[in-house]
């Protein structure tokens, strides 16, 4: 019984994969799993059973724009823990919001 266990354990499949890819983008990857002790089959190998094992690309996958509204997003945030700050200082100087409109009206038209 033990050995039937064995013997299915040592049978392993594999299966080839033919990939195009760009020459130096290969060769800088390589140079980089080398320096990290790894080779490309490696990393390939170990990024599908990743896949397999939790069901998704182990990794964030988004287009330009979608970059672009995430970076926004921080950048919104970040603006508003200054202002909630700036809310807080005494010294701070309030505007009407038509104030506002009207300086980035003028601000608009300057540009032309």
């Amino acid at each position: 019984m033990i050995d039937e266990v064995r013997k299915e354990l040592i049978v392993v499949s594999t299966a080839r994969i033919s990939v195009n890819i760009d020459g130096e983008i290969k060769r800088n990857a390589q140079r980089v799993l080398g320096e990290i002790g790894m080779d490309l089959t490696t990393v390939i190998d170990l990024l599908l059973r990743t896949i397999v094992r939790e069901e998704k690309i182990p990794f964030n996958l988004q287009t330009e724009r979608s970059y672009r509204d995430d970076i926004y997003m921080k950048y919104v945030m970040a603006e508003l823990d200054k202002s909630k700050s700036e809310a807080a200082d005494p010294d701070t100087k309030w505007v009407s919001h038509d104030e506002v409109m009207d300086k980035l009206k003028a601000q608009r038209e300057a540009r032309g």
